[in-house]
């Protein structure tokens, strides 16, 4: 649901954050949904898995809900992914440690379905980071026990338990199997 409409981007990252997050499409601003334990979780355990993947080398950073502002100019969205993943060589020079949001397209986009998402603004989300720059593209659902990957240049894959998730070119080396994810449910 839209909380305020017409306000200009500027004024947008003037107003102090909130729980659950807001974001900001075209004048628009709306929060996430409020997660439940299972999205909870899993963002945890995704954040916690990219963290110690990257940890002694220089790729870029991984955080929980970045705030991530990006796209054509006059077209800029701010988006709140549960997990986002920058390189260092897409991130601008002091964004890992200085500033509060990243003014560029991620490189991977975690999102965890929640039990209240809104499909058609879900759907024009992960449309909006094909188009303007994220590389990668996974959409964890608790339900289904399933992580669909999405890339621009690829067909869209859902792996389910019995299948390995992959970093592809955006995290070479990352894998993890989908069951060791969907296990954290069950603790």
């Amino acid at each position: 649901m839209a909380l305020k409409t017409g306000l200009s981007l500027d004024e947008f990252l003037a107003a102090p954050d909130t729980k659950p997050a807001r974001e900001w499409v075209c004048g628009e601003v709306s929060h996430k949904p409020m997660p439940d334990n299972a999205h909870a979780t899993l963002q945890f355990y995704i954040n916690l898995l990219l963290h110690q993947f990257l940890q002694g080398k220089e790729l870029g950073r991984a955080r929980v809900e970045w705030r991530c502002i990006f796209g054509p100019e006059g077209g800029r969205r701010a988006y709140v992914p549960d997990v986002v993943y920058v390189s260092f060589a897409r991130m601008p020079p002091g964004d890992a440690r200085v500033n509060q949001y990243v003014r560029t397209a991620p490189d991977l986009v975690v999102e965890v379905l929640s039990r209240n998402q809104n499909a058609k603004r879900f759907a024009q989300k992960l449309g909006f980071y094909l188009r303007h720059g994220v590389r990668l593209v996974w959409v964890v659902d608790a339900r289904e026990e399933t992580i669909t990957v999405f890339s621009p240049d690829h067909d869209d894959v859902t792996l389910r338990v019995g299948d390995r998730l992959d970093g592809g070119a955006v995290l070479p080396g990352f894998r993890v199997a989908v069951a060791e994810i969907m296990a954290q449910l069950q603790e």
